[in-house]
């Protein structure tokens, strides 16, 4: 008998090897890879995720309008959530779908609108003009984990209402334990088979750590004296761990990428810094709307095929993941040099909404995009009036991934100098 060589075998070898080469670049060189594969690959493209697995990046502005302002049932935003980033709980705003999150939007939307807002702004200028107090001047300085600290701090006072520091302190290490990177792998689905060592059971622990430690944290609340329920289900752990993560890691990231593209351009935070005492301040907003553009804080808006569809030609079957990506959104809709940073672009002119995406869009737009407006609008000038920012590096930062975060590589690192009269 003659052997005849597998090559059916073969080719799904050569298409795990291309997988796994897949993942790793995009895990490593977000942003180039998805331009790269964006030039070679045309509108709609296959992609790898190292946690989420195969999926269909959607490359061009007029396609990502398609598909976030499709009918609705056409897409699911919630199950789509779940897939890119496992570590979020299953039934909570992020997560949930249809008429069940469109309630939870309604009930939470309170929270991040109208007079809460107002309250809360003057409690971020004060939190920020303490925390920038501390800053060290004329040495390298990493912006971004004190933006972390920061934006947590506002939210949990938002959310929870938690204003001491042991209380903020523990809510904050509890939530970095459950988002430890070991706990990002749980939506392999292989690696469940370690049992008690599996990034799922990681998870598990995490949660379960974090329900505990916002227990104690949290006062109990009573809607009477004889109610035995301490928290709301409205705000129990699962959503809060939600509110937390969505609430404070994109704003923080943001915060830094402002912080980091600024001290390439000082022309852009000396206009800010000239304009502080005028209430409208225009430079600072465009400021906002340019990093965001160039640096959007999430590398995914992402939708999951809710039954068969047509999408660019291609025959897109039902549960497939669809990956909308800011970054390459904005560059692709941009009239001239996409990647360069230039707050000219906003004078006289607010973004258009259908190709100005790190909120998201569609009804599925970012909940909290209110706050996280207000707090780099109250931030930023904390730290422009009081500093000069300078370069700590030979070269701009590149983001990395952070979860579903795209951060930057070294935390944003300036050099401060004290900002001249």
């Amino acid at each position: 008998m003659i052997s005849l060589p597998d090559e059916g075998g073969e080719v799904e070898r050569r298409l795990g090897r291309v997988r796994l080469t897949d993942a790793v670049a995009f895990q490593r060189r977000p942003v180039e890879t998805l331009a790269r594969r964006r030039r070679t690959g045309g509108r709609l493209f296959p992609l790898t995720s190292a946690v989420a697995g195969p999926m269909l990046v959607v490359g061009a502005p007029e396609l990502a309008h398609e598909v976030m302002y499709a009918p609705p049932g056409t897409y699911l935003a919630g199950a789509a959530n779940r897939r890119i980033l496992p570590v979020l709980p299953e039934n909570s705003v992020l997560t949930l779908d249809g008429d069940p999150h469109r309630q939870r939007r309604r009930e939470l939307a309170p929270l991040f609108h109208g007079d809460g807002l107002k309250a809360i702004a003057p409690v971020i200028r004060g939190l920020a003009a303490r925390e920038v107090e501390g800053w060290p001047l004329g040495r390298p300085f990493a912006v971004l984990p004190r933006m972390r600290s920061l934006a947590l701090s506002v939210a949990v006072r938002l959310i929870l209402g938690i204003e001491d520091s042991s209380g903020l302190e523990q809510v904050e290490r509890h939530l970095r334990g459950a988002l430890r990177p070991y706990s990002m792998l749980s939506g392999i689905g292989a690696l469940a088979r370690l049992g008690p060592l599996s990034p799922q059971a990681a998870a598990a622990r995490g949660h379960r750590a974090f329900a505990r430690g916002l227990a104690d944290a949290v006062p109990c609340r009573h809607e009477d004296p004889g109610d035995e329920a301490s928290v709301p289900e409205l705000l129990g752990p699962d959503e809060v761990f939600a509110l937390l993560l969505a609430a404070h890691e994109t704003t923080a990231t943001g915060l830094a990428w402002a912080i980091e593209l600024l001290a390439w351009a000082p022309h852009a935070a000396d206009a800010v810094a000239r304009e502080l005492p005028d209430p409208e301040r225009p430079s600072l907003d465009a400021v906002i709307w340019e990093s965001l553009r160039v640096r959007p804080p999430l590398v995914d808006i992402v939708r999951q095929a809710n039954a068969p569809v047509r999408l660019a030609g291609q025959n897109v079957p039902a549960g497939t993941l669809l990956l909308i990506p800011p970054p390459l959104i904005h560059r692709e809709a941009a009239t001239e040099e996409g990647d360069r940073f230039d707050i000219a672009r906003f004078r006289g002119g607010q973004p258009d909404p259908h190709t100005w995406l790190p909120f998201g869009g569609g009804d599925r737009r970012c909940l909290g995009a209110s706050l996280a407006t207000l707090e780099l609008r109250e931030i930023l000038p904390q730290i422009i009036g009081r500093f000069e920012l300078r370069p700590a590096r030979s070269g701009p930062e590149r983001p990395r991934l952070y979860g579903t975060a795209l951060v930057p590589a070294a935390g944003a690192c300036v050099v401060l100098g004290p900002r001249r009269k």
